[in-house]
């Protein structure tokens, strides 16, 4: 099939090549891998470049990159090869490699370019595996592609743009970005937030080398539906314990949260329906989100994505739910077997199904079983439905316990995407003034 490339594409095919460091602020579903591999073409055919590394989640690695490369006519002439512990063959025009690989590499002498594809997976500045291939960063060309740049907090920024362009921008090192930009909020220096007015000074330090594209700007995708179904939790009494005590008995269960983290944990799962006992094994607690994900799947009476944090929840739907398939454990081509309707409900960790699959096609629905505080990886699931080639009205579900963990965790989800898409206004403005 022939690449016919939409303007906004264009446009950030031209920025690529007319930008050897690049940070690509480029909205879900508007084909960012697409217009790279595009830029990529031009500088192989060329001559400009002998070959370009992929750095990505471990399905955007294995999956997304080479097909992407097969689907288009353009660009099958180029053999991609993914890295598994093997040295680079030096004969591939594209190599990819996970991020949870990089510690394998020893040298990038093999390729000119290096592209960090879902570059928020670089927002940790203490990561060794980010230390370590900046070790090997030397005068390569540099591509940062991301839909979600700051899901949580401007101080995964620092991360990002430093692998880009060495601390140029945001100073050499994060103490020195934070101590400029933020203040504690607490004696121990671990809160900290941005002082009055440095957010558009932050974004305007790095709008020479960034490009901010906009979904809503491009694409007539229908407008996303958001729905909560209100859950009266039936454990009450052993979540108000668990919450003021870090202790409860649940049945034969002793329920011990060690810290704060601990214990969100464990009051989501008091939500879900099923605890994990300290030896892993599995309290069951009450079916109230089953019952009401069982009544709304009738309700609605067509394929759904289900989202669940914990394997117990993935466990007890497929058990519970006629035709649920736990994506962990399905066989073969998953996007095409959706796709294609032979999956009715398709259970799956936001963490391994948020990036590289075109799930548009085979339904418009995503439900949360449980809700997730990670802003990143809530829009890259809900894109799975929710990008360019859906008909429909995307359907995005949430199962919430009422005055519980959950709506504090939704209340977080919309306060972090306030600042998503007010951070991608900004930077869009600063390129349409340049």
């Amino acid at each position: 099939m022939k690449l016919r490339l939409e303007p906004y594409q264009e446009a950030m095919r031209g920025y690529l090549l007319g930008h050897p460091r690049s940070y690509c602020c480029v909205g879900l579903g508007l084909g960012k891998t697409a217009a790279t591999l595009s830029a990529l073409n031009d500088l192989l055919v060329d001559g400009a470049i002998r070959s370009a590394l992929v750095v990505a989640p471990l399905r955007v690695a294995q999956l997304t990159w080479p097909n992407e490369v097969e689907k288009w006519d353009d660009f099958n002439w180029m053999e991609v090869e993914n890295l598994r512990g093997q040295k680079p063959s030096g004969k591939a025009q594209i190599y990819t490699i996970n991020y949870e690989r990089l510690k394998d590499l020893k040298s990038l002498d093999f390729c000119d370019v290096v592209i960090f594809d879902e570059i928020t997976r670089a927002k940790n500045p203490q990561s060794k595996r980010i230390k370590g291939i900046r070790a090997l960063l030397r005068n390569h060309q540099r591509w940062g592609l991301t839909g979600t740049p700051r899901p949580n907090s401007l101080l995964e920024l620092f991360g990002q743009i430093r692998l880009l362009d060495d601390g140029e921008r945001l100073f050499p090192t994060f103490s020195r970005y934070r101590d400029a930009y933020f203040y504690p909020t607490d004696y121990m220096r671990y809160n900290w937030v941005p002082k009055k007015g440095v957010e558009g000074k932050i974004y305007q330090a790095i709008s020479d080398i960034t490009i901010a594209q906009l979904s809503s700007e491009y694409l007539e995708i229908p407008d996303t539906v958001v729905e909560d179904i209100e859950i009266t939790l039936p454990t009450r009494k052993l979540y108000e314990e668990l919450e003021k005590e870090f202790l409860a008995i649940a049945g034969k269960t002793e329920i011990v949260a060690l810290n704060a983290a601990v214990l969100v944990g464990k009051l989501l799962q008091v939500c879900s329906g099923a605890i994990y006992s300290e030896t892993r094994e599995v309290e069951v607690l009450h079916p109230a989100k089953l019952d009401a994900l069982a009544k709304l799947l009738k309700r609605l009476d067509e394929p759904a994505l289900i989202a669940c944090q914990f394997i117990h929840e993935r466990e007890r739907i497929c058990r519970t739910i006629k035709g649920a398939v736990d994506a962990s454990t399905f066989q073969g081509d998953i996007e095409k077997a959706w796709n294609q309707g032979k999956i009715r409900y398709l259970v799956a960790d936001p963490r391994s199904l948020g990036h590289g699959l075109n799930l548009q096609q085979g339904g418009r629905t995503v439900i949360w079983f449980s809700p997730i505080y990670s802003r990143e990886l809530y829009d890259q699931f809900n894109a799975r439905v929710a990008r360019k080639g859906q008909l429909q009205p995307p359907l995005i579900y949430r199962l919430i316990c009422t005055g519980t963990i959950d709506d504090v965790v939704v209340e977080t989800l919309r306060n972090r995407g306030e600042d998503q898409n007010i951070m991608l206004q900004i930077m869009a403005n600063y390129r349409k003034i340049q």
